[in-house]
């Protein structure tokens, strides 16, 4: 009731402001419904996918939203993307294609406790940005906790150790498009292909995550001594021993799919075609390989692993965030942005910044998808390039999901993880202690960076 009272006047509140500032009617019709879908979700998220309805419904009844602009709006590509690369990810699993990579690359290190927690760390922030940021945690943690009882460490004393295993994965999911739906988001609206990805955000997350991972293995040994009690890992995850000679099909699909991904860019300029065609084109044609392969399983696999609860949720909201685009909302926003000043310094801080404070507190695909339009808007009311915008939006979103316990999926899920095996719940100041300073330091060097290497670039 209180939650139902809190949304109530906070709706109100909203429609109060947007008459004071004088924004006309379609702006403030569209503005209220879209933040009583954004607030719903945000107080009631198991059902946020009934807000969104209702949301997208309202937009059609009062005519600040019509049908052409709401399939417009819907990004499509970026829903299609997702499909595909579900798909394909979903089929490695079951194929035991990551238990095997993990194992292999784990093994070497089994007897050198703090140098295996560091490589723990890495390829948590690898594989976050090969696959994506919740099938990483899922798999890391059942990694992590194998080896942390291999070490006689359990209990809530394992709660610190998958901190830092978000932390790194969350960083992990920035450096390729595949990596977080928002990287997706920005990929194809700003016309960014994989290659921007290695040569931008890349090089930022491998120096973030490798010092991430030493300040963890730093504060985690000094408090839990690992000493090695048993064999562990001989395969990274639970189940039974996988062979590689069992992995040739998956090894090839899962090589093709990222090469393709790397040089879709490359591809695209040969044969002339519009940018990014390919960049959608090839999880699409990993997924129809990997339906081709199983045949008779091939519905289980789109039924099961293709998370159709999120991408309703995704469509529906990009078609409401696309109505304050439509009704000029954003244009307004990105005009009073540039009139505090309007330099590439200022605006990159302010974005990125903007993103990852509303990234700390509530899902980081609703604070992106919210600004987008708004970048749009910078384009067309100033001649700042967008290209760094963009990639601290990125940064922002992905890099501050670490401040707190609801900051990103990665860690939600984690929480629940733990919670639901008896490890114990994560309390939030303690998360909030370590998780801001680490989002804070990282992202400051991220932005730091990024402006020192665009400024050199526009200085030529």
């Amino acid at each position: 009731m209180r939650k139902a009272i809190v949304y109530i006047v906070t709706l109100c509140v909203i429609a109060f402001v947007t008459q004071y500032i004088k924004l006309n009617i379609q702006q403030s019709i569209s503005v209220v419904i879209f933040l009583s879908f954004i607030l719903g979700s945000l107080f009631y998220w198991p059902f946020r996918n009934a807000f969104a309805l209702a949301g997208v419904s309202l937009l059609l009844a009062f005519k600040v939203l019509d049908v052409e602009h709401l399939i417009e709006f819907a990004s499509l590509d970026i829903i299609l993307f997702l499909v595909g690369m579900m798909t394909v990810i979903g089929y490695l699993e079951d194929k035991g294609f990551f238990d095997w990579l993990i194992g292999v690359l784990s093994k070497p290190f089994v007897n050198k406790p703090r140098t295996l927690l560091f490589v723990l760390l890495c390829m948590a922030s690898i594989m976050a940005a090969l696959v994506d940021e919740v099938t990483s945690i899922l798999f890391m943690m059942a990694v992590m906790l194998r080896t942390l009882r291999s070490y006689g460490v359990d209990g809530e004393k394992v709660l610190p150790f998958i901190m830092f295993l978000v932390f790194t994965t969350n960083l992990g999911s920035s450096a390729l498009p595949v990596g977080n739906p928002i990287g997706v988001m920005v990929a194809f609206r700003a016309g960014l292909t994989a290659l921007d990805f290695i040569r931008w955000p890349m090089p930022l997350m491998i120096l973030n995550t490798l010092l991430t991972s030493l300040i963890g293995v730093l504060l985690l040994t000094r408090t839990v001594k690992l000493t090695p009690r048993s064999a562990i890992l001989t395969n990274g995850g639970e189940g039974k021993e996988v062979k590689f000679s069992d992995l040739k099909i998956p090894s090839i699909i899962f090589i093709s799919v990222i090469a393709g991904l790397v040089m879709h860019h490359y591809i695209e300029e040969i044969f002339h075609m519009p940018k990014n065609t390919l960049l959608l084109a090839i999880p699409l044609i990993g997924a129809g390989a990997v339906l081709f392969v199983e045949r008779k399983k091939a519905r289980d696999l789109i039924e099961k692993k293709v998370d159709w609860w999120t991408l309703l949720y995704f469509l529906l909201l990009f078609s409401s965030v696309g109505t304050l685009k439509y009704v000029g909302v954003t244009d307004l926003i990105a005009k009073a942005i540039t009139e505090l000043g309007g330099d590439l310094m200022f605006l990159m801080l302010l974005m990125g910044g903007v993103a990852g404070i509303l990234t700390a507190f509530m899902d980081n695909v609703l604070a992106v998808a919210t600004l987008i339009p708004v970048v749009y808007s910078i384009g067309s009311t100033s001649n700042v390039p967008l290209e760094p915008i963009w990639w601290m939006l990125l940064i922002g979103g992905t890099y501050c999901g670490n401040a707190t316990i609801i900051g990103s999926t990665a860690n939600i899920i984690a929480a629940g993880y733990v919670e639901k095996r008896g490890y114990g719940s994560f309390s939030m100041l303690k998360w909030i202690l370590i998780g801001t300073p680490i989002s804070i330091v990282t992202f400051l060097i991220a932005y730091a960076l990024l402006y020192l290497q665009y400024q050199l670039i526009f200085a030529i």
